[in-house]
């Protein structure tokens, strides 16, 4: 099962509530993505996007 890096974050429910169901950084099941048409929000784990995404958590969490 291939692994894709959350790029933006996927709201969950009504987008202005402030929760989300995954955040920038995180790894989500490519099967999950398509359940759920949350395509736009993540890329693939070897892309600069993805690099990015990941850093800018870090980088927060610290």
């Amino acid at each position: 099962m291939s692994q894709l890096v959350v790029t933006t974050d996927i709201p969950l429910g009504d987008p202005g509530r402030g929760v989300f169901a995954f955040r920038v950084g995180d790894k989500v099941d490519e099967t999950d993505v398509k359940q759920n048409g949350w395509e736009d929000y993540v890329s693939g784990p070897n892309t600069k996007a993805a690099r990015q995404a990941v850093s800018t958590a870090t980088s927060e969490r610290e």
